[in-house]
């Protein structure tokens, strides 16, 4: 086989490589939700906010689901549920520790969090039946 040949078929298996994953990473960028565990390495890199990868995983059960929000009040809500658990107080240390502070108004019955940034709260949900407790992290766009 000729020298160029066998470039040529290296450089065409590169791109055809790159264009594979490319358009995964495309197909991630533009979805409106994803349910996906830290097992799910792709996906847990490219949605999961720093916030939620450091937070403490107060359970051995636990998962994160991703919501891009279009329309009128844009938003990206991240949440991470760990089920089997309803003592919130390490996350609640965590948060302090990361500058958040408790706030009213929340839309959940949950306590809600806010930052220094005021588009972004974090609300801490527990749920009794069955204990799982869901932090939800929502960045207002615009």
């Amino acid at each position: 086989m000729k020298k160029s040949l066998k470039v040529m078929l290296v450089v065409l298996v590169v791109c055809i490589t790159g264009l594979f994953y490319g358009l995964q990473y495309f197909k991630m960028e533009f979805t409106d939700s994803a349910d996906y565990t830290e097992k799910d390495k792709r996906e847990y890199d490219f949605y999961t906010p720093k916030l939620l990868k450091n937070m403490p995983r107060v359970s051995n059960t636990y998962s994160f689901h991703y919501s891009n929000v279009s329309g009128p009040n844009p938003a990206l809500i991240y949440k991470a549920s760990f089920s089997g658990t309803t003592d919130t107080s390490k996350i609640d240390t965590y948060l302090e520790k990361n500058g958040y502070k408790k706030s009213g108004g929340c839309n959940t019955s949950g306590t809600c969090w806010i930052d220094k940034d005021p588009n972004i709260t974090v609300s801490v949900e527990i749920k009794e039946h069955p204990m799982t407790i869901y932090v939800e992290m929502i960045d207002k766009l615009g």
